[in-house]
């Protein structure tokens, strides 16, 4: 039975659709229970070495109530021995894959400690990164590491990249992060699987056809598009009010971006998503895109792929301050569900709390702040 099901998870889509039926069933029938989690999201620190036009936390109207959170809150930081219990709890319930983030997790001190003993506890570590600081030295501490993949923010060709990305030769520190962990490889060491995430805005939607002949030529075969999300204050309201969640304002508002980064075009999107297409058909890349019908509606913040959302029943988010969310979307107008400094991560999952916000959701189908989440829209491949 093991090699069985050895074998299964090899095959990407059939291991895609039983995850799929492993959380629709209690979704369907669980009244708002859900089987143990599949991965945990720790998000070790919002703290970041780069100030991305498009980020939640880092944009112009963003970066400084993010620095002030940073700030404020050293003291709540979750200590070592905290996320180590964490992963204890992780482990006992049988958690997949914890996919370790920010900010930018290679500026945490005790980063690689973390992904060590997670690892002994029989959990994949993902991890989600800029690139920019992956020396030589840090290349190896990921293959001692034993971590599992590196999922690479790639906005464009380097004068777009470093332009999203707001920082001079961003572009050539992520390419020769990457080349890093080549040489490894061709020195006979095992590297993590390597996987690009490209985020649309109106800087880059011209070079998005660019951007895949970046991927082929630098030996990287997965690659997520998606789109910026609407995530404002009126659907932070709106949704705040079906939670009945009091706060005067979200963190992480993207609706004061500039025209330069929101301002899409979708005929040019549509054009590009055409060329990328045929382009994929020599390079025989994995790529998930966002669909035209999604590019389409763009503009219409009530459009999404799907009218559910299933990562309440698979996937748990804690923040660098111990606080459990549904997903880092939901994180932004503090829809807390629990805090593991208080409570065991099992005890949480399945929680009065926990069991209510599911219910609600799903009697909702989505909140007004799922808009154009990638989720939810980033289904295509092409």
């Amino acid at each position: 039975m093991k090699k069985i099901i050895k074998s299964l998870g090899k095959n990407k889509n059939l291991a895609k659709c039983l995850e799929h039926l492993y959380c629709k069933i209690p979704y369907l029938f669980g009244n708002g229970q859900a089987f143990n989690p599949l991965s945990v999201v720790l998000l070790v620190s919002y703290k970041c070495n780069l100030r991305c036009k498009m980020c939640f936390y880092y944009n112009d109207s963003e970066k400084d109530n993010t620095c002030n959170l940073i700030k404020n809150r050293a003291n709540e930081e979750l200590t070592l021995g905290q996320i180590y219990k964490l992963i204890d709890d992780a482990s006992y319930m049988k958690v997949k894959i914890l996919t370790i983030h920010g900010g930018e997790p290679l500026l945490y001190p005790d980063i690689f400690k973390i992904s060590n003993y997670a690892y002994e506890k029989g959990l994949l570590v993902n991890f989600i990164t800029n690139g920019a600081l992956l020396s030589e030295k840090i290349a190896k501490k990921i293959v001692n590491a034993k971590i599992n993949q590196i999922t690479f923010s790639l906005d464009g060709p380097e004068a777009i990249h470093d332009n999203v990305r707001n920082v001079k030769g961003t572009f050539k520190r992520l390419m020769l992060g990457v080349k890093n962990l080549k040489n490894l490889e061709e020195k006979g060491y095992k590297i993590p699987n390597l996987c690009i995430s490209t985020y649309i805005s109106a800087i880059n939607q011209n070079k998005i056809k660019d951007i895949i002949d970046v991927i082929k030529n630098i030996g990287i075969k997965d690659w997520g598009v998606g789109l910026i999300t609407h995530n404002g204050e009126k659907l932070a309201i709106a949704t705040s009010k079906i939670l009945k969640i009091n706060k005067n304002k979200n963190q992480g508002n993207l609706e004061n971006l500039k025209d330069e980064v929101k301002n899409i075009d979708i005929n040019i999107l549509k054009k590009q998503r055409e060329i990328v297409s045929t382009k994929n058909k020599k390079y025989q890349l994995e790529i998930i895109f966002p669909s035209k019908k999604a590019i389409e509606n763009y503009y219409n913040p009530g459009f999404n792929e799907m009218d559910y959302c299933l990562l309440p029943w698979s996937r748990i988010v804690i923040s660098p301050y111990g606080e459990v969310f549904p997903c880092i979307n939901l994180s932004m107008i503090g829809c807390v569900l629990g805090n593991i400094k208080e409570k065991s991560l099992k005890d949480i999952w399945n929680s009065q709390r926990y069991i209510n916000f599911r219910k609600k959701l799903k009697k909702n189908k989505l909140f007004p702040l799922c808009s154009k989440c990638c989720h939810i829209n980033n289904l295509k491949k092409i």
